[in-house]
């Protein structure tokens, strides 16, 4: 198949991150398996990936400008598309800017979703979420198929009768597994890798945690100082942004990895979050707030498993606190989740999903 990866404006730091790793290593394994396929990104700034095709746009000025920058460069974005004559397009769900809807006409395409957008736009103002919820139909309703990472997330737009659907959820390459020894610590420490302006990591609940439990330390990584409203106690470190390799420093010295803690303030209950399967590639013990996909029925004593509510970290405190204790010095039995996180796996049943999509256009 000669296929078209296709992003919508992805933030930069996010392609240099998890999201960035997940796409090369699609790309990779697609290639791998005999196929032809090129990444054509809109992005505001160059992304570390060189071979692919970029297409740029000015993102630092107002509304409107940047918009009207959007549209044009997602122009150009379309003809490369369309003169390069993919079998089939891949499209990581995006906010709609003209002319999108073009797109789908090049070729069968087949959309990733990635959260319930819905909700996601809702936190970033009125004119995103009335932008996203008067335009989500002409993504969704253009596509072939539509790959989601959750049995939930399938349900966040109606299937027409002609449209296909697969759930997919995130993987890792085993090649890549890296099980870092545990760290010799006083006291246990446990990391919270998210982003700022996402209150449904929870990042904020951990802190809180923190403050009458002296006897752990946390780290969380992606918030600095300035980007909360709170008092930092003295066992939290608040590292802001860090580059992948300085996120494995800081792991190297962590007990236990935190996923997300309040996926209930974006009223869902299930994910499978890229830096939760970023630890796991460590061997990290793991507190979920939530339900993984993958994770969450295996009964593994390295994994706790807390409610999927407001309360969680205080109503949970000491079962927490003795599950930080027992963890340290120990690593996961990576053996017993490999089979349900290989991601070469999961790109076979995505390539098997776009022939079927194929199949049924013929």
């Amino acid at each position: 198949m000669r296929i078209a990866y296709v992003t919508i404006h992805i933030a930069p730091e996010l392609m240099r991150g998890g999201v960035g790793r997940k796409i090369k290593t699609q790309l990779t394994l697609w290639r791998e398996a005999g196929h032809e396929v090129t990444l054509f990104s809109l992005t505001p700034s160059v992304i570390p990936f060189p071979e692919e095709r970029q297409f740029i746009f000015e993102a630092r000025t107002n509304l409107l400008k940047r918009e009207a920058n959007r549209a044009s460069g997602l122009m150009r974005m379309l003809e490369a598309i369309r003169e390069h004559r993919p079998d089939i397009i891949y499209l990581r769900f995006g906010l709609y800017s003209y002319p999108l809807h073009r797109l789908f006409k090049i070729a069968p395409t087949v959309l990733e979703v990635n959260s319930d957008d819905r909700v996601e736009y809702s936190t970033r103002g009125k004119f995103f979420y009335w932008l996203n919820r008067l335009t989500r139909g002409l993504t969704f309703g253009s596509a072939s198929g539509i790959v989601a990472p959750t049995r939930e997330l399938t349900g966040i737009y109606p299937l027409k009768k002609n449209q296909s659907s697969v759930i997919i959820s995130n993987g890792v390459d085993l090649e890549s597994v890296e099980i870092l020894p545990p760290p010799k610590n006083e006291k246990p420490v446990l990391t919270l890798v998210g982003s700022p302006g996402m209150n449904w990591h929870g990042m904020d609940k951990l802190i809180r945690f923190a403050q009458p439990n002296p006897d752990v330390f946390v780290n969380i990584v992606g918030y600095s100082v300035n980007d909360v409203d709170m008092p930092i106690p003295s066992n939290v470190t608040m590292y802001g942004y860090l580059s992948y390799m300085q996120i494995r420093e800081v792991l190297m010295k962590t007990d236990v990895a935190c996923g997300t803690l309040a996926l209930h303030r974006k009223n869902m209950k299930e994910a499978c979050p890229l830096k939760v399967r970023e630890a796991v590639l460590y061997g990290l013990p793991l507190l979920l707030g939530y339900h993984d996909t993958d994770l969450s029925d295996l009964n593994l004593p390295t994994i706790l498993q807390i409610p999927n509510t407001e309360d969680n970290l205080v109503v949970h405190a000491e079962q927490i606190l003795e599950f930080a204790f027992d963890m340290m010095g120990k690593r996961m039995d990576f053996n017993a989740v490999a089979p349900y996180l290989d991601q070469r796996k999961k790109e076979e049943s995505r390539l098997a999903f776009f022939e079927e999509i194929l199949a049924g256009k013929k």
